[in-house]
């Protein structure tokens, strides 16, 4: 039996090398970028979930979509997910999350400001076409307005299906994760992804209290800087978190293998005692794809840890993520300031965000960090808007 679980894990290790961890051309030339945005959906006037499809007298926001996809020239097909999906001529796509919120994921870029672009074309469409039929979109981290109960799950296709019976069986944050959060999602490549590792997981706490959108939910204040990330910490330890590890490839097959595979089994064994006629490509990448780290290596890094936010907060965290991970010293130096990824410190950017003395005490100076980086990527790839709204966005966090 041992040596079976051995081999699985080289196989698994093979699989993460070629297809996550893979190596990239380096140097500023080679970088690219890209961003998921999700949006919640509501009702103007109740301030209710706003549903996907036609349901009672309320305005569906697949017509929004729609309309917005009849003048942008997109094309609407079904994912391999089973969802509504609309594609763009430069490679962006528009989707729903199981809550019904909108995800729009940007084409890929090599200026970090061109994806910021991107975003608001859409996002500026997506709120006109939607304010015409009722329907308030909000770029925030989780639902201000209703509990988990006023959110229902809009998407039947067995992922979420399978997903939703799992997390119930932990208890309510998974629910409430699924159904009424909303995230940022920053993509950058160009680099060997192990090279970056240490240093993207090391900086997540930062990114968190940076970005924070989210201290109310459901009509009430939570305590929280970012009850987004506080949800996420209930979800599944299991399947979410930071690594600190010296060997990326060997700690994320450790983690892979150590989760729940609910999508394969609805038993929800770990991926090391399923059955051997289970483990193929297609199943292992569906698997890796139900992982929740706070950075997924994915040819590059997506960072996840942002709140969901307006035009301002999105170009301060961009330029936050690529001056750190798209310079070779700036990384370095992020992760001599702030030393290996720290579990507890992430629990606490939720909870606390700039008021925990240690965020606050090295916000500073890993801003700057961040800003020099960028700087020395050049206006080319972030410019001064960019730069701007980090150095903004530092001071205004680090008033509350």
């Amino acid at each position: 039996m041992t040596s079976s679980r051995d081999a699985r894990a080289v196989w698994v290790q093979d699989y993460l090398r070629t297809h996550c961890f893979r190596d990239a051309p380096s140097g500023p030339a080679r970088l690219t970028f890209g961003a998921e945005l999700e949006l919640l959906a509501f009702d103007k006037a109740s301030l209710q979930v706003a549903p996907i499809v036609a349901r009672d007298a309320l305005g569906c926001s697949i017509d929004a979509v729609r309309s917005v996809g009849r003048e942008l020239g997109w094309r609407e097909t079904i994912s391999d997910k089973g969802v509504p999906l609309f594609t763009g001529g430069n490679g962006g796509t528009l989707t729903f999350e199981p809550g019904g919120q909108l995800e729009y994921a940007t084409g890929v870029h090599h200026a970090a400001h061109d994806v910021l672009a991107e975003l608001q074309q859409v996002e500026t469409r997506l709120r006109e076409h939607a304010d015409h039929i009722g329907i308030m979109l909000v770029a925030c981290g989780v639902d201000p307005y209703n509990g988990a109960e006023g959110a229902p799950l809009q998407l039947g296709a067995t992922r979420y299906r399978r997903m939703s019976q799992y997390f119930a069986s932990i208890g309510p944050e998974g629910a409430r994760m699924m159904r009424q959060t909303a995230s940022l999602q920053l993509n950058i490549g160009g680099f060997a992804t192990v090279d970056r590792w240490a240093a993207a997981n090391a900086i997540a706490p930062w990114v968190i209290a940076l970005s924070a959108t989210s201290p109310r939910y459901a009509g009430a204040d939570t305590g929280c800087a970012s009850y987004r990330s506080e949800t996420w910490r209930g979800v599944d330890s299991l399947r979410t978190g930071l690594f600190n590890g010296a060997d990326a490839v060997s700690d994320y097959a450790t983690f892979a293998l150590h989760a729940p595979a609910f999508l394969l089994d609805a038993a929800a064994p770990p991926l090391a005692e399923l059955p051997e006629q289970y483990m193929n490509q297609a199943n292992l990448a569906a698997h890796l794809g139900t992982l929740f780290p706070e950075v997924r290596p994915r040819g590059y890094l997506e960072v996840r840890s942002p709140d969901a936010g307006d035009h301002e907060q999105r170009c301060a965290s961009m330029a936050f993520v690529a001056g750190i991970l798209g310079d070779d010293l700036a990384a370095r130096e992020a992760l001599a300031l702030v030393g290996p990824a720290d579990a507890e410190l992430l629990a606490c950017a939720g909870r606390d965000g700039m008021r925990n003395a240690r965020i606050a005490a090295a916000a500073g100076d890993l801003v700057r960090i961040g800003a020099e980086g960028a700087e020395r990527l050049g206006r080319n790839i972030v410019s001064e808007e960019l730069l701007g709204s980090l150095r903004a966005l530092a001071e205004v966090q680090a008033g509350r």
